[in-house]
């Protein structure tokens, strides 16, 4: 019960590993460090570009919205109509 009283209160602690580098001299870890960046800096310019147009045209979102709203009032007139032959 004490934790869930001082929940807010915790933090959590992380120990980091700390590597020194000679910018200058290249080693292995500096090789993986400059390909991991590149890595990362290519991800970031593809998801910046638009995705390829592969597939067929997708049709306009209005006209999803347009044909929702026709099949419901479709229906709803359908009821209508049922309603007041059934009465």
């Amino acid at each position: 019960m004490q934790f869930d009283e001082q929940k807010d209160q915790v933090t959590v602690e992380r120990v980091l590993r700390v590597v020194f580098l000679d910018a200058e001299s290249s080693t292995p870890a500096m090789e993986k460090l400059k390909r991991q960046l590149a890595e990362a800096e290519a991800a970031v310019e593809t998801r910046k570009k638009p995705p390829p147009d592969t597939g067929p045209p997708v049709v306009g979102e209005g006209f999803v919205i347009d044909e929702w709203k026709e099949r419901r009032e479709k229906y709803l007139a359908r009821q209508q109509v049922e309603a007041i032959d059934s009465v």
